[in-house]
């Protein structure tokens, strides 16, 4: 295996601490939510804000002044760390959300993040990954992409673009699609103290990390 770069040593992935006891950190969207397609498809301000459910029999942590919940890869936001993040973002946007609990309960004025575009900048010569045995690279028109077990980056992908312009980013060409955090950040959700998360380091990580409790 290649040594690593500078980019494989400063970019994390952050998952649920399954481990959290405090509540649920995992959202649950609504049809309404589902429907605008605000993970792949770039969403006009003007219309009603994204809704999504919360497992919890309230949803105090989002009044925090900083605090984050997921939704599959991606995430929403209270205000301030919001306004800490949005200036970093490549291929995305926030986007006004609101979190109900079980009770019908309603956090407002959270951000959502609504991605469009993903960068490809996987090193596939150093990565790992999965493809069909029988050399299959497409199916029915639709290419297939390698179904990731670590990440490695590209040095001219990242080289050509602002450092600041992609301080978290999704990742494009493969199945996965997960989302990328520079160490920028890390460092701001840990001198706030965000609740519920884990970090992997991208030259560390190894898909099924974030299911092991250390």
């Amino acid at each position: 295996m290649s040594a690593f770069n500078i980019y494989d040593e400063s970019y994390y992935l952050i998952f649920p601490d399954y481990e959290l006891e405090d509540y649920d950190i995992d959202l649950t969207p609504t049809q309404y939510t589902a429907n605008t397609h605000w993970k792949f498809e770039k969403l006009n301000f003007g219309i009603k804000p994204l809704t999504f459910v919360s497992d919890n029999d309230n949803v105090d942590f989002l009044q925090q002044d900083y605090a984050l919940a997921f939704n599959g890869k991606n995430f929403v936001v209270t205000k301030k760390l919001k306004e800490l993040l949005e200036d970093g973002l490549y291929g995305s946007q926030f986007f006004p959300a609101i979190i109900q609990d079980e009770n019908n309960n309603a956090v407002e004025g959270l951000w959502a993040l609504n991605t469009f575009d993903d960068l490809d900048c996987v090193d596939l010569k150093r990565s790992q990954f999965f493809m069909p045995g029988d050399g299959t690279t497409e199916i029915d028109g639709f290419a297939i992409s390698p179904h990731m077990t670590n990440y490695r980056f590209r040095e001219d992908v990242f080289d050509a673009i602002p450092e600041n312009e992609r301080l978290i980013f999704q990742v494009g060409n493969t199945t996965t699609g997960e989302i990328f955090f520079h160490q920028k950040v890390v460092d701001i959700f840990k001198k706030h103290n965000i609740k519920g998360i884990r970090f992997f380091k991208a030259s560390e990580y190894h898909v099924g990390d974030e299911f092991n409790v250390f």
